[in-house]
């Protein structure tokens, strides 16, 4: 398999210059990495908040992200962190049971983009049993129609039919109603109905919101292209698959854009262009094995090996079918089909029970009628629990009042309890500022005194003696007092941080990182935001971020064998944070967290009440986040 993507890529990389200039400046990328479409603020925001809620909904984001996008692997890595984090903190998150469906809905999503079709529908129909209808309706019948989907690539259409239709008289989501009726133009496409195909994908396309819909406009567009494919209308077709792998790629649609140019590698191998369709489909199957998309991968293999077997390339043919053995093999390794088969039938048994109920439930009207005449009868009885229910109404009204009294109580004693933290938190910052700015007051009284009183009198005595005409030993003395004033003087400088003072922490740092870089490998960059603001920060404050910022930049440079640093300087409100990463080798933190070099900066912070977390795994980076307030 290896050899046979290193032939690929060589393929490709010799031949998209020819294809790009002979098919329409047409052009086709394959993707060394997996891109990742997320914004670093979210992992950063991520690794900062212990909040359950605030995490779980991160985490939620991020995952939605990457189903926008389709990258697999990400899709289901997150399915499962949402998961985990619910389940740690449930007792915590009161609405636990809606996580725990959208975790399924992420991971039955994750498991169908990789063709795992048992899997995927294991997860959607735990979703199911854990969403009732009447009070989750929207994911309800979100993991209804994501197993109509599965259905459908199953070819298991009868199945699928009453599902999705049920999903479209049903649902009051108006964007789920519009995905169930492209689901259903699907299922008409598939069983090569194409007419009404054709209206139903026209009918969704007229009530997409343009602006907010593209991936779905895109998808029907598709599968427009597909039945202009069918009906041999392959100029309509390119122009339609073409039109789909632009907007895919401008707007990070990789699943898309792998999907439509295999569809175009299809049309030029119907067409007998074989060289670029070998050139699209072998550019289409080193993405698929990047994006580990396994059913893809496994149908363009098939239409390779149709390509080479056409062109009595044996050889290549054969060596692609044992992959598209071992994929297929993967394929069902990975699936749970016992379990899915368990969940089917339980599944299909609720709904025959329901159907029951449905017939029990009249039956039950009837019965309560002949009882309700029966009662008319009864009237003392009836006057008697009339006049009952308001007292027992009341005495349960007085009891929840009393248990919302209680809990108001707590409340109250939890947020005085805040708010008294807060004050002894705000005192203490308060007494270690007016500690550093009485020491800074201080050094500047000794140091002016030091350089205005006795360097003054000392100069004064040189030019006294100087003007005296006394010999050799005038000559001592004065040199004696001049050491002692340069000396004075060394001191008062010293005292006094001249650098600090006179410069402020952009500059320092950018001086001290450009030092560094002078015959060296690193790339180092330094990012103050608001600069102006963070420059003005006091000179105690300004020297301990200084020596903080030398010490991390110290200690990445003899052990992190990292070629590239960033560091961010943050002002927000009262908060000045520092954010240092480096690509280097990591470490654990467990073992190696309590070195010197990181003793030193816990004792600086603890001067100034910061805080220090370090996130970093072997070989894979290392990022320090510092708070420190202002």
């Amino acid at each position: 398999m290896h050899f046979y993507i290193l032939r690929t890529i060589f393929i490709i990389v010799l031949g998209l210059p020819f294809l790009v200039s002979s098919q329409q400046e047409e052009r086709f990328t394959s993707f060394g990495v997996t891109p990742n479409p997320v914004n670093k603020r979210l992992y950063r925001n991520l690794h900062t908040t212990s909040d359950p809620i605030s995490r779980i909904k991160i985490i939620d984001t991020i995952a939605n992200i990457h189903i926008r996008y389709g990258n697999t692997d990400s899709i289901i890595y997150y399915g499962n962190f949402l998961k985990s984090e619910v389940v740690k903190y449930q007792k915590n998150i009161p609405n636990s049971d809606e996580y725990i469906s959208k975790s399924y809905h992420i991971l039955g999503k994750g498991k169908l983009s990789k063709g795992l079709y048992d899997d995927a529908m294991k997860y959607h129909l735990d979703g199911l049993s854990i969403s009732p209808a009447s009070t989750m309706s929207t994911l309800f019948y979100t993991h209804q129609l994501d197993l109509a989907i599965i259905y459908l690539h199953k070819e298991e259409y009868d199945t699928a039919l009453p599902i999705l239709h049920n999903c479209i008289e049903k649902t009051t989501d108006k964007k789920l109603n519009l995905l169930a009726k492209k689901a259903l133009a699907d299922l008409h496409l598939f069983k090569k109905e194409i007419g009404i195909a054709q209206s139903l994908y026209h009918e969704v396309l007229d009530q997409l919101d343009p602006g907010k819909d593209l991936k779905t406009q895109l998808k029907i567009r598709l599968n427009l292209g597909r039945i202009n494919s069918i009906t041999k209308e392959y100029d309509h077709a390119m122009d339609q698959f073409s039109f789909v792998k632009e907007k895919a790629i401008q707007n990070h649609f990789y699943d898309l854009y792998i999907d439509a140019v295999f569809q175009m590698g299809i049309i030029y191998y119907t067409l007998e262009q074989y060289d670029a369709a070998e050139m699209i489909l072998n550019s289409a199957y080193v993405n698929t094995v990047q994006w580990n998309r396994l059913e893809l991968q496994r149908d363009v293999i098939n239409m390779l090996t149709s390509l080479y077997r056409g062109q009595e390339d044996y050889k290549n043919a054969y060596g692609l079918m044992t992959q598209y053995v071992n994929v297929s093999d993967q394929i069902l390794k990975n699936q749970n089909k016992e379990i899915v088969k368990e969940l089917e039938i339980k599944y299909q048994t609720l709904q025959k029970e329901k159907e029951i109920f449905t017939l029990k439930e009249e039956q039950l009207l009837k019965e309560n009628e002949i009882s309700r005449q029966r009662t008319i009868k009864n009237a003392f009885l009836i006057g008697f629990v009339i006049t009952l229910i308001p007292i027992i109404a009341l005495l349960i009204l007085y009891f929840q009042k009393l248990k919302t009294q209680v809990k108001l109580n707590k409340s109250q004693e939890e947020v005085n309890q805040q708010k008294v933290h807060g004050l002894m938190k705000e005192q203490e910052l308060n007494l270690i500022k007016a500690s550093m700015q009485g020491q800074d007051r201080e050094r500047k009284r000794v140091a002016r005194e030091l350089h205005d009183s006795i360097g003054g009198n000392l100069a004064s005595i040189k030019l006294q003696l100087s003007n005296n005409d006394n010999g050799n030993q005038n000559t001592k003395i004065i040199n004696q007092i001049d050491e002692t004033y340069h000396q004075v003087r060394d001191i008062s400088h010293d005292l006094a941080s001249k650098k600090f003072l006179e410069n402020g922490i952009s500059k320092l740092v950018k001086e001290y990182i450009s030092n560094i870089q002078d015959g060296s490998d690193q790339n180092i960059s330094f990012n103050p935001h608001p600069e102006e603001q963070i420059d003005k920060i006091g000179v105690p404050l300004k020297e301990e971020l200084f020596k903080i910022i030398q010490e991390l930049l110290t200690n990445c440079l003899k052990h992190a064998q990292a070629d590239r640093i960033d560091i961010y300087l943050n002002q927000y409100e009262k908060t000045l944070q520092l954010l240092f990463e480096d690509n280097g080798i990591g470490f654990n933190t467990k073992k190696n967290a309590d070195g010197i070099g990181f003793k030193n900066i816990k004792k600086r912070l603890d001067k100034l009440s910061g805080t220090l977390f370090i996130d970093s795994t072997p070989n894979r980076g290392t990022v320090i986040d510092i708070e420190i307030p202002m």
